[in-house]
């Protein structure tokens, strides 16, 4: 998390370490920075137990081999209309 630009304290001591390795297994690291990089450029937060009412509520990391998923790059402004559009599609894209 560090790396991340996200510096906290770990005060965590004895068992309650159990509760933090067990979101590690169940969702993984990065989806634990993640988490904890957004929600750190909205509010100061100086311990790691802050994240972990948050991180519990994550889904589980996806099964080895799934296929990830990359998002679309978003548009902005209108749609543009394919090359073979015709006169009768100018309804749908604003021409």
């Amino acid at each position: 998390m560090t790396a991340s630009g996200v510096i906290v304290r770990w005060p965590f001591t004895g068992n309650q370490w159990f509760p933090l390795l067990a979101l590690i297994n169940k969702c993984g690291v990065p989806a634990l920075v993640d988490y904890a990089r957004r929600t750190a450029d909205r509010t100061a937060v100086d311990s790691a137990k802050y994240f972990m009412r948050g991180w519990g509520e994550l889904p589980p990391k996806p099964a080895d081999g799934t296929p990830v998923h990359t998002s679309r790059p978003q548009r902005l402004g209108r749609p543009t209309p394919p090359p073979n559009s015709s006169p009768h599609d100018e309804w749908m894209y604003g021409t």
